[in-house]
């Protein structure tokens, strides 16, 4: 059976499937989810998928594939990047070393020795401080200490120490940037003219990772 329809009932149709199947009304509870228009929800609304992930979302380079518009904590929220920081950036680390009191570490006359060392660090920017007690011998007339990486002893990036007979003390602190698995350490020298080996009496170094430093700008 063949159906003729009027061209007043054609308009009449077409306007109603516009109006009913784009949607020229925002969409709501209960109905269509409608791209490109603004959906409301006067309940909570769930999405699943009993074979993956249920929702993804893609955008432009720079652009954000989501926003919200509350600061509320989202519970059982596990995020790959906070700030652009992975859960490994933002995992408290560091290292550190000592040389204990009985350890009588000798230092002789124009030698410098690796006093304290790190293990591996992880990547990042650390705050670094280093102490060393060395009781010098006769004819020596001091001791400088400096903080270095473990595979490059030659460049200073510290330096700390004192001048004096007996007990002296040397302290090191600066900001460093470290690569994975590089090594800190603190080495010491004697200063003066004694041909004996003066004695480390105790040294330290600790090595803590921080976000981000706001003095002085870490060293490279």
């Amino acid at each position: 059976m063949r159906i003729k329809l009027s061209p007043v009932a054609v308009i009449a149709t077409t306007l109603l499937m516009v109006a009913g199947g784009v949607g020229i009304a925002d969409a709501a509870t209960g109905g269509d989810f409608l791209l490109g228009k603004s959906n409301s929800e006067s309940s909570m609304a769930s999405l699943s998928n009993s074979k993956g992930t249920p929702l993804s979302l893609s955008a432009p380079k720079n652009t954000a594939p989501l926003a919200v518009n509350r600061s509320t904590m989202v519970k059982n929220l596990n995020a790959n990047f906070v700030g652009g920081l992975n859960a490994t950036d933002l995992k408290p680390t560091g290292g550190d070393d000592f040389t204990r009191v009985d350890d009588n570490l000798e230092i002789a006359q124009l030698a410098t020795v690796t006093v304290a060392q790190t293990g591996k660090l992880a990547a990042g920017t650390y705050y670094v401080f280093a102490t060393a007690i060395i009781d010098l011998a006769t004819g020596n007339t001091g001791a400088i200490c400096h903080v270095v990486r473990a595979n490059n002893v030659g460049h200073s990036l510290s330096e700390g120490g004192a001048s004096g007979s007996g007990f002296v003390q040397a302290a090191e602190t600066v900001a460093v940037k470290v690569k994975n698995n590089e090594r800190l350490a603190e080495r010491c020298f004697t200063e003066g003219t004694g041909n004996s080996s003066s004695v480390l009496s105790n040294a330290g170094i600790t090595a803590i990772r921080v976000l981000s430093s706001s003095g002085t700008k870490p060293v490279r």
